[in-house]
């Protein structure tokens, strides 16, 4: 059976987890496909491409499932849970999706569904359109932030334990800044619930009436 995209982009994902994004060549590709680099061409022109074809697999399986509910809060909480569940599961796979363009036109159409949820819900276009770029933004920077901070345990990698940063910084003279570290550096998992909250709850404020 010959070689398609879809292997191509199944085993740069594979190489990702290996070596992370910088180390994520065409030829280590290859190498995983065996076959020779520039049999990759015929499916993929450049890295860049590549990259985006791999962010497009990405937020394809973070797409629902089912139909849609009737809670825009609910719908969205949970898509933005997907997504985090996406990137993480990979490494460098919010770098990975990050400013990249999608290229199935089927995975565009699909933010149809949580728009059209919050403008039936009362808010307007503009307003659903930034509330789901910025739901977008929040979901990628954490992980990007979540990835490099915290291992795969979750627990903070060498150089971010709050108690040796309250120490640094001495607790008795800058008592809150000391005091938000827990917060800073605690559980990802209940901090990314929080910050989603948060989030919504200031869309929530934008309802008319």
């Amino acid at each position: 059976m010959g070689l398609n995209r879809a292997d191509v982009v199944t085993a740069a994902l594979a190489v990702l987890d290996e070596v992370g994004v910088e180390g994520l060549t065409l030829r280590r590709i290859a190498d995983r496909l065996e076959v020779k680099a520039p049999a990759l061409y015929w499916h993929v022109s450049s890295k860049g491409d590549l990259v985006d074809e791999m962010a497009t697999e990405l937020m394809r399986r973070a797409l629902p499932v089912g139909p849609p509910g009737a809670d825009w809060r609910v719908e969205l909480l949970d898509g933005a849970r997907r997504l985090r569940s996406v990137l993480r599961a990979h490494t460098d796979g919010a770098r990975v999706f990050s400013g990249s363009k999608f290229t199935d036109v089927a995975v565009v159409r699909a933010g149809e569904r949580p728009l059209r949820l919050l403008v039936d819900a009362g808010f307007a276009v503009r307003d659903a359109a930034l509330a789901m770029s910025t739901l977008r933004d929040l979901v990628v920077g954490f992980v990007i932030e979540e990835q490099e901070v915290f291992g795969p345990d979750g627990a903070p990698l060498p150089g971010y334990d709050p108690d040796a940063r309250a120490d640094a910084i001495g607790a008795e003279d800058y008592p809150l800044a000391a005091q938000a570290g827990p917060t800073a550096w605690g559980p990802p998992d209940e901090r990314f619930e929080d910050a989603v909250r948060f989030l919504l709850d200031g869309l929530a404020a934008r309802l008319p009436g």
